[in-house]
């Protein structure tokens, strides 16, 4: 797509009311009364001279009411709206391997599927069936993963000129953020900006420092100019980036 003017999007597919005490990591160090808290469900895409770059897919329908949450669409309804056909997507990004990233994969057919080694090898490993980690993955979705164009990257990993991937870890092992034209899409090594601004980790977490260094490593980046931080279920990135209906746009 030679001459395309970079954009980028969050789509909101799903909401619901959850609370502090749930999503924020033993929430009662913290000396303050449980609340509720609104938790909104999106995935993201870049369209840039690189293609169509779809980063994470959603929970499948299926899978979100076996734990109470409506899915309000899927990429393959959504997707058009923007003129964009998912069997032409480029890549996903798989930023983790939790039910509510990987889902939907099977709407993509021709895309390249990139996420880091280190995911793939622990879901795909002896651990990924023990209940405090199976509480939050579908075998089934991570079963599409074999026989697909699979890129499995360490470290950094540049899509193009406009688009970085960095692998952070801590709520999963193999944790990544997203660089794309001037948005840092955090996913879900920044559930909500109180992680970074109030110092509160997520309560799903895999490896703890690498929590707590993978948000200094967001705040390092968004302190950048132009940068503009992406938190990956905060319904505040709806109203700090210009909305409408359930797409967010985070060009410029």
């Amino acid at each position: 797509m030679p001459g395309v003017d970079p954009e980028v999007y969050a789509i909101r597919y799903a909401t619901r009311v959850s609370t502090k005490g749930e999503n924020f990591l033993n929430f009662p160090v913290y000396g303050e009364p449980d609340a509720p808290l609104v938790v909104d469900y999106f995935y993201w895409v870049i369209r840039d001279d690189a293609g169509v770059t779809v980063v994470d897919t959603g929970f499948a329908p299926d899978a979100g009411r076996r734990r109470g949450r409506v899915a309000e669409s899927t990429p393959r309804e959504s997707l058009p709206a923007l003129g964009i056909d998912p069997a032409e997507v480029d890549r996903v990004v798989i930023t983790h391997a939790h039910y509510d990233h990987i889902g939907n994969l099977r709407e993509f057919p021709g895309a390249e599927v990139i996420m880091t080694r280190a995911e793939h090898e622990f879901w795909t490993g002896p651990y990924a069936s023990r209940a405090q980690f199976a509480a939050v993955s579908e075998p089934d979705e991570i079963a599409v993963l074999a026989g697909r164009r699979l890129t499995l990257i360490e470290g950094s990993h540049q899509i193009g000129p406009g688009i970085r991937l960095t692998e952070v870890g801590g709520h999963t092992p193999g944790q990544l953020i997203v660089e794309a034209h001037g948005a840092l899409l955090a996913s879900d090594a920044l559930h909500f900006y109180d992680e970074l601004e109030r110092d509160w980790p997520f309560a799903i977490v895999t490896d703890l420092p690498a929590m707590y260094r993978a948000y200094d490593t967001l705040a390092a980046m968004a302190a950048e100019p132009g940068i503009r931080l992406v938190a990956g279920h905060d319904p505040l990135v709806r109203s700090r980036f210009p909305t409408e209906g359930d797409v967010t746009c985070l060009t410029g």
